[in-house]
């Protein structure tokens, strides 16, 4: 792998440990700020399977596989819209 490259598993990987670290801060401060911090424990877990999406989606894009990007933008299209729609309906 070339070094220009970012490494997935490292990315989210630290998603993951970000969202355990601010979840545990959450717990332990509570209150508002740590809802908060809940908050964005979850988001980054959240972020996860997006963060794979945009990456397998501009890998394809890049070796011509225009059917695969094109499934992968219809994903993505279909994830916002999910989150517009919940944070609207909330």
């Amino acid at each position: 792998m070339t070094e220009s490259r970012v490494d997935l598993s490292r990315v989210i990987g630290m998603l993951v440990v970000i969202a355990g670290f601010t979840a545990l801060a959450g717990v332990v401060i509570g209150g508002d700020l740590g809802r908060a911090l809940d908050v964005a424990a979850i988001t980054a877990l959240a972020a996860a399977p997006g963060v794979r999406v945009v990456v397998l989606c501009f890998t394809w894009a890049r070796s011509h596989d225009y059917k695969f990007a094109a499934a992968s933008m219809a994903l993505l299209a279909l994830i916002v819209v999910s989150v517009i729609g919940t944070a609207l309906w909330r």
